[in-house]
């Protein structure tokens, strides 16, 4: 059919939120992006390879229009089409403008995927310093050590942790800066946070923090043998250079070798930081504050808080940053309570890959928390004081039952002490190539924290030279290895004490003897326990080197005080904060004595001998209690 003529066709309906058609509605987000995209679009000024692809642009669009539509619902005002799309386009204009701003480097364009964390977002100079020699060697370094043999799935590594903590510390800041702007949180804060999040494990040599205990331990035989020449040149003490010496072994720790290879890492990574903004100036030194994030000088700062001396004291030790910017040393390395994203990350690791089900809802904490000013004028991290029982409980508890399950392990007790005998065999074979070429120990690349002997220690060293049996100086290391670790011929357990607390009146928790005191009270006691347990097999004679004493603290990371009484927190519904005390609920330190009995192979199964040896500890166990006033659940009915 024809159509009408002009004259008698209906006149076009008015459009939506005209005068006369009802009340006005937003125009749909997809209608305002098609006419919104040429217009801002026209406007940009920065390269379009520097504002991502085509799709970047319309999501940005897109998500403009959408918060648009929501500003314009909440006001109730009448909006109409035209005032809409101008909205629009003044958000895509802002949006890009910020957007040009930031340094590529800086961009949230690091995107991996964690099975903790989920899809994380990170910018981009992380990834710079991740594709470095210096931190892909964390990759050959498992986060749990020996902790693997016991708990197959615990086979993670430093490499993802590190990346972890670096994620929360990134999120932590940025929400801080989003919550409160009066505290004037730079790029630089964020980035400087981030790094040293990224960078706090760098250090760790093979096995973790097992090789400290290998080193402290050649530190006590070091001084031994010092004293022992001293003693027989009629001097009462060892030369200031042996001390020096012996120190250097006794006192060695993984964070040290983590803040000089970051020292490397930064004369490798020199332009791109500086092209993020990292410097030095009347703010701070950026690369001073990245070493003290991750390594504080905790004891200072705690005298110096016990002291109320924080805030006059602060510049005095900390060079990073101004005393206005303290809560940023509350982060990475908590010097106050020990609630940080380093624990945060690997309490919810570990416990993934132990198969332990259990977790802290870290999420809850980082939303929630605050910066607050303490009793002494000093910006802290501040949580919701009802979040108080939820901390202890779930994380401080947690932290606890970690180690209680898994990491001090009688298994992983027994396995990592074979190891250790293993590493000093090592060490007397095993020459590393150093800086110019020197040839050095194992050891002696670690408290000389040599930039090109250091970075070889990692798990996949040791255990390639054990395995592929090679050379002939390492045989008898190899040889042991193959019984102990691969054919799990272990050392017997003697006997595993939870020791005594001191009932609150008391003056601290029980005082744990010696280890050297454990074993010669032990052995003092040992013709008694065979006369108490006589057999058909003769008495067999046990010396002091069979045996093997362990000490075990487990506690909320502070030994025997309680994190809680050293955080501030404050209340949901006013401006008040307060901190507390004393928690009748805290139960911050138990510790325990493990002894274990190494004979030769062929007597492990000498369940005579370790019978008699386990009484013959709960004999001298005894002694130790018998005067001590212990709360109601003392384990003494072990004995």
């Amino acid at each position: 059919r024809r159509p009408p003529p002009a004259a008698q066709r209906a006149p076009p309906a008015a459009p939506r939120g005209a005068l006369g058609s009802g009340p006005p509605r937003l125009r749909s987000s997809s209608v305002c992006r098609r006419q919104a995209v040429p217009v801002a679009m026209e406007k940009r000024s920065a390269p379009a390879e520097d504002e991502g692809s085509a799709e970047a642009n319309g999501q940005l669009v897109d998500s403009c229009a959408g918060a648009a539509s929501k500003r314009a619902r909440k006001d109730g005002a009448a909006v109409e089409g035209a005032e809409l799309e101008n909205l629009i386009q003044e958000r895509v204009r802002q949006a890009l403008a910020a957007r040009a701003t930031v340094h590529p480097l800086l961009r949230e364009t690091f995107t991996p995927n964690d099975p903790v964390h989920g899809l994380m977002h990170l910018p981009a100079i992380v990834k710079v310093v991740v594709d470095t020699l210096t931190f892909q060697r964390m990759r050959h370094i498992k986060q749990l050590g020996i902790c693997a043999l016991v708990y197959p799935g615990a086979t993670h590594n430093r490499f993802f942790h590190s990346i972890g903590t670096a994620y929360l510390a990134h999120e932590l800041v940025k929400g801080l800066r989003h919550r409160q702007p009066e505290l004037g949180i730079t790029d630089r804060d964020l980035t400087c946070a981030t790094l040293a999040a990224l960078c706090h494990d760098l250090g760790h040599p093979t096995y973790s923090h097992m090789f400290e205990v290998f080193v402290h331990g050649l530190g006590r035989e070091k001084r031994a043998e010092a004293e022992a020449r001293a003693k027989e040149k009629g001097l009462f003490r060892i030369s200031e250079a042996e001390e020096a010496e012996v120190l250097r072994y006794e006192t060695w720790t993984h964070e040290q070798a983590s803040v000089f290879l970051l020292k490397e890492l930064f004369e490798e990574l020199r332009k791109p930081l500086e092209e993020v903004g990292l410097k030095v100036d009347a703010e701070g030194d950026d690369f001073a504050c990245i070493s003290e994030l991750i390594d504080p000088p905790k004891k200072k700062l705690e005298a110096l808080l016990d002291s109320k001396n924080l805030h006059s004291g602060w510049s005095g030790i900390i060079r990073g940053r101004p005393v206005e910017k303290a809560w940023l040393y509350e982060v990475v390395s908590n010097w106050r309570s020990g609630i940080d994203v380093d624990k945060f990350d690997y309490f919810r690791r570990d416990a993934l890959h132990l198969g332990i089900q259990r977790q802290f809802d870290h999420d809850r904490y980082m939303k929630g928390v605050k910066v607050v000013r303490d009793e002494c004028g000093v910006l802290t991290m501040s949580p919701p004081e009802k979040d108080k029982d939820t901390l202890r409980e779930n994380m401080m508890e947690l932290r606890k039952m970690l180690h209680r399950t898994a990491y001090q392990h009688k298994t992983v007790k027994k396995l990592e002490i074979h190891m250790i005998d293993i590493l000093k065999q090592m060490d007397k074979a095993v020459l590393v190539t150093g800086v110019g070429g020197k040839k050095m120990r194992m050891s002696e690349a670690a408290v000389a924290l040599d930039p090109v002997a250091y970075p070889k220690l990692t798990d996949t060293f040791v255990e390639s030279r054990l395995l592929d049996r090679e050379d002939p100086n390492l045989e008898a290391a190899a040889l042991e290895h193959e019984r102990h670790i691969l054919r799990r011929q272990l050392m017997r357990l003697v006997a595993e004490w939870d020791l005594p607390r001191y009932d609150e009146g008391g003056d601290g928790p029980f005082l744990i003897p010696e280890q050297e005191a454990v074993i010669t009270g032990l052995l003092a006691e040992y013709p008694a326990a065979c006369a108490a347990r006589p057999s058909d097999k003769p008495t067999r004679e046990v010396t002091a080197d069979e045996l093997r004493c362990q000490v075990a603290k487990i506690h909320y990371g502070m030994g025997s005080r309680d994190p809680i009484t050293r955080v501030v927190f404050h209340s949901t519904k006013s401006e008040a904060s307060r901190g507390f005390q004393m928690d009748c609920d805290a139960k911050p330190l138990r510790q325990k004595i493990f002894v274990f009995w190494n004979p030769p192979i062929n007597e492990l199964k000498d369940e005579v001998t370790l019978s008699r040896l386990t009484h013959a500890f709960h004999l001298w166990a005894r002694r130790q209690v018998q005067d001590a006033v212990v709360v109601p659940a003392s384990p003494l009915s072990k004995l």
